[in-house]
């Protein structure tokens, strides 16, 4: 899972949804919040990578 937090604007509605009553969001992988960041509203807080057992 990688958090993120709106930075710029009021709200968001697209890849995620996001306002100021709730700034941090959640998605499941990397690739969806690379595209949330690029469309500039957005900036990773935390990344939590899974740990694969071999």
């Amino acid at each position: 899972m990688v958090k993120l937090k709106l930075k710029n604007g009021l709200s968001y509605s697209g890849i995620v949804s996001a306002d100021t009553r709730n700034p941090i969001v959640e998605v499941k992988t990397k690739k969806e919040a690379e595209e949330a960041v690029k469309t500039g509203y957005f900036e990773i807080v935390n990344e939590e990578e899974k740990e694969t057992e071999q």
